[in-house]
């Protein structure tokens, strides 16, 4: 039976207004350290090797927000993705069509788990020196393309969402 573990990143949009605040928290207050930063985003690095990308947008409804699919990703690693894969896909999960940002050879899946929850299953030993602040990786490029195509599907499960939501009630 393939292993799974929680892995050791996540990412989380936050409401950009916030960026002081989640900035003086985790640097400040939890220790962490600032890795990589734009425009439009924190990687934090918290003691040795946990990370957390904090992507900043615009927020209209920060209640609705925060409870939307795109507000936490999780990372799962396996070490048989393409088998996890599988069972996720046929228990019932969505698959989320986006690109990785990593190489070609790298197998991996995007997920919508039966609650709404968002996930992203990568190998267990997969490099992950572009969170770590360890330069630019030589596919930096499709990386920052990667991360805008996510961004754009993530509008659109907050949009689908919503609009479930309010044919709900």
């Amino acid at each position: 039976m393939p292993k799974v573990i929680l892995g050791n990143a996540s990412a989380i949009t936050v409401p950009r207004q916030d960026r002081d605040s989640i900035r003086q928290f985790y640097c400040d207050i939890l220790g962490g350290k600032i890795v990589k930063e734009d425009n439009e985003k924190d990687i934090f690095r918290l003691e040795e090797e946990f990370y957390i990308l904090f992507r900043y947008d615009d927020v209209p409804d920060e209640r609705e927000f925060l409870r939307s699919p795109r507000a936490l990703w999780l990372q799962l690693k396996s070490n048989d993705v393409k088998e996890m894969t599988w069972k996720i896909l046929e228990s019932g999960a969505t698959k989320l069509d986006l690109p990785s940002g990593l190489p070609e050879w790298v197998p991996y899946l995007y997920f919508q788990a039966p609650g709404g929850q968002c996930f992203q299953l990568l190998p267990i030993n997969e490099d992950q020196s572009y969170y770590k602040g360890k330069g630019d990786r030589p596919n930096a490029a499709e990386e920052k393309e990667a991360e805008a195509l996510k961004e754009e599907a993530l509008s659109g499960l907050a949009t689908r969402h919503h609009q479930e939501k309010s044919a709900r009630l």
